[in-house]
């Protein structure tokens, strides 16, 4: 049994030595790829920060609701306001051409009067919170209050619906700011008439709320998320399972020269052979997961992305790394068993796991997925060793946190290597 192990185990190094183009696609494709992605995404990340919106706007109300919004916009950051085309003024008709042909991607008209119109309806809601008897307590313009919108917003019909959410949103913000504003100072005046003392006005109402934004982090170890730490272990267990093209291939390549029925005139079972095999591209898995690593920590930050931090997780790292190098390995040894050809396993090799990464959440994040989709991607052991990583890498997690992903890993590959030794007894029981 020692001997097939021993045997299996060097035919199956010295095959992969020589074969200069499967090293290159089991290393060199997943280091271009993960610095490729890490950067593009750092960059789009980047870029979202820093570009503003440009956005067309024509304000009618020189009062009060119209210079607040026209001022939040401008200092909110994240809006370039444009009031005029050249050194002409903006017209009604302008801005809808210049945003229907995707010029810009927002249009905003504040309506003429509509500080008036919100005052009256501002103490139109006052009054009714007054006896009958007590009204009129304000001079209404009633005629106002019937006016339609005060803000009408004009969007590319190209933009997606929750950057269109976005906008509104941030105008309902402003316009809520803006009317609390007025309420409180219609109330000033209302009391000033009934204590008849003179109110000193006060600016200390706004901004009374403070938002401290962090990451739900562990306090020691502080690691903050960024492109690195999410596209790194991603791509890395990508590359892991990526093994199976030339494993798979490999198994199909010894069964049509006739050596692996030489190895099976050797005594004893066969799962010597498979467990060779295994134990080589096993190898394999560890040494491109602590390539890849060590790109996170010390190659990615030359190109201005952040480092890899590992926290305190650096034995579940450990732990789960040798997991999915076996995960992948065991899926590997299984295609090459039940496939047929050499084409037959690399095609359906790289489609599945393509299949299973896109489904796992290395393609498009788990969160963003509809909740079918979500539940379809817990079949995924890609997902597990991903998800597991995550914990570690993000979360700072122990192993124990890990154990479950751990488990369903090892039992992955206790179920490939299964399934191809059996698949082998019965073939070998049909000749």
């Amino acid at each position: 049994m020692w001997e097939k192990f021993k045997a299996s185990t060097i035919k199956e190094y010295l095959l992969l030595l020589r074969d200069k183009a499967g090293l290159a696609m089991l290393f060199i494709m997943p280091v271009a790829l993960v610095l490729l992605m890490t950067l593009l995404q750092d960059s789009t990340l980047r870029l979202l920060e820093e570009k503003r919106t440009p956005i067309l706007l024509i304000n009618h109300d020189a009062d009060t609701f119209g210079i607040h919004i026209s001022r939040g916009l401008e200092q909110a950051g994240y809006f370039d306001v444009h009031t005029s085309l050249g050194d002409k003024p903006l017209s009604e008709e302008q801005l809808r051409h210049e945003v229907l042909e995707g010029h810009f991607r927002v249009g905003i008209i504040i309506r003429k009067g509509t500080s008036t119109v919100l005052r009256n309806k501002i103490k139109k809601e006052i009054e009714k919170q007054f006896p009958a008897e007590e009204a009129p307590l304000f001079e209404i313009d009633t005629v106002g209050l019937k006016l339609p919108s005060m803000i009408e917003v004009f969007f590319d019909p190209v933009i997606k619906s929750d950057f269109r959410h976005a906008i509104v949103n941030a105008l309902h913000g402003f316009s809520s700011a803006i009317e609390a504003r007025m309420i409180f100072s219609i109330y000033t005046e209302l009391f000033t008439d009934i204590v008849d003392i003179e109110s000193t006005g006060s600016e200390g109402f706004s901004d009374l709320t403070v938002f401290d934004e962090q990451y739900a982090t562990d306090q020691q170890s502080r690691i903050i998320p960024n492109s690195t730490q999410h596209n790194v272990p991603a791509w890395t267990v990508f590359a892991m399972f990526f093994i199976v093209i030339p494993l798979a291939g490999n198994i199909v390549k010894e069964r049509e020269s006739g050596l692996s029925l030489r190895l099976k005139t050797m005594p004893g079972s066969n799962l010597p052979v498979i467990l060779g095999k295994a134990s080589v591209y096993f190898i394999v898995g560890i040494v491109q997961a602590i390539f890849m690593l060590l790109i996170g920590v010390y190659i990615l930050p030359l190109f201005g992305t952040p480092a890899l931090t590992f926290g305190s997780g650096l034995v579940p790292l450990i732990f789960i790394t040798l997991a999915v190098s076996l995960a992948a390995s065991g899926y590997g040894i299984l295609i090459g068993t039940v496939a047929t050809s050499q084409e037959q396993s690399s095609i359906f090799g790289s489609i599945s796991v393509v299949i299973l990464a896109a489904l796992g959440g290395i393609w498009v994040p788990t969160f963003m997925m509809s909740d079918l989709m979500v539940k379809a991607s817990k079949v995924s052991p890609l997902n597990w060793a991903l998800t597991a990583y995550y914990d570690i890498l993000l979360r700072n997690t122990n192993l124990l946190t890990v154990l479950p992903q751990l488990l369903m890993l090892l039992a992955f590959f206790v179920v490939c290597i299964s399934i191809a030794f059996l698949y082998n007894r019965y073939k070998k029981s049909l000749t």
